[in-house]
């Protein structure tokens, strides 16, 4: 285990394309981040699902990779997800990733060949966390993930993987969620993963929290985050409940279309998707009239 590198709230970082979705765009890319470095992001986790990773090839990944590097400057931690590619591209993605000033951390999600699989993940994990210096971290997906591994399980296989630091958690299991962090004494860097779950999660214990809506809305769970700390829940809910109307209205459009249409609209584009189909002229439309009859800001 290591310090905590993760703490507070944490854009899953969108990868800003060119309009065709080619390219990665650098220019796109450094107007977002200093739009959400300015709104008081405190870390970015790059190139993992809201990043789409998954339908970057290495060399894409490695230049998105020292374009934020660059632009944030040290000034909030990055975690860089360099899975979802065979275990060998991963390795690659990692030791490019420890040469690079900036980059405080590497994760990953289980390999892509063998999801649902403890022993893979941990052969997976072990090899990338090997790899270099760099703290490693677990991100945990539901689907991918092999549910019939106990809290128990899972931490005996991470103690076999090298520089393990903690896990990105995206599944709507809590009580796993809060075993792993009692079973570590507090020591494992528990940070959650579904935005409609965040303060959830706060209450059992999590440091931090990577969401995809966080591109669109930090200042909100920025908020939330603060009064939790403070003690305020009934503050912390009302963000919660604020946060959700906007996720409701996101998954009814869909959500990476919907994110990337928002994020355009207000001048920080991050091009059109690649995971999935840009929203059509009238899904734009009727996302706009939805957040506008919203009673407050999302920001």
């Amino acid at each position: 285990m290591t310090d905590k590198l993760a703490r507070g709230i944490l854009p899953a970082l969108c990868t800003a394309f060119d309009d065709e979705g080619a390219h990665p765009d650098d220019d796109r890319q450094r107007i977002l981040l200093r739009a959400l470095l300015d709104a008081g992001s405190q870390g970015f986790f790059v190139c993992g699902g809201t990043g789409e990773g998954r339908a970057m090839s290495v060399p894409e990944r490695q230049q998105v990779a020292e374009v934020v590097a660059g632009e944030v400057a040290g000034q909030v931690p990055l975690i860089l997800q360099v899975g979802a590619c065979p275990t060998a591209d991963a390795v690659e993605l990692a030791r490019h990733a420890a040469g690079v000033r900036g980059i405080d951390a590497v994760a990953s999600v289980a390999p892509v060949d063998r999801p649902n699989d403890l022993a893979a993940a941990e052969a997976h994990y072990a090899a990338i966390g090997a790899a270099t210096d760099l703290p490693f971290y677990v991100y945990w997906l539901a689907r991918e993930a092999d549910q019939e591994a106990t809290a128990d399980r899972f931490l005996e296989a991470m103690e076999r993987v090298p520089r393990f630091a903690g896990i990105k958690f995206t599944d709507y299991n809590l009580f796993l969620f809060g075993q792993l962090i009692e079973l570590t004494g507090g020591r494992i860097n528990a940070i959650s993963g579904p935005d409609e779950m965040c303060l959830p999660a706060m209450c059992m214990g999590a440091d931090a929290a990577i969401g995809t809506t966080y591109n669109i809305m930090p200042r909100i769970f920025l908020e939330m985050r603060r009064a939790f700390d403070a003690g305020d829940l009934h503050a912390a809910r009302r963000c919660q409940r604020k946060a959700n109307r906007v996720i409701r209205i996101l998954m009814q459009a869909g959500v990476m279309g919907a994110v990337k249409a928002i994020l355009a609209w207000r001048g920080t584009s991050a091009g059109p998707p690649r995971v999935v189909e840009p929203l059509d002229a009238e899904g734009e439309e009727r996302l706009r009239r939805e957040l506008e009859a919203l009673d407050f800001e999302v920001a």
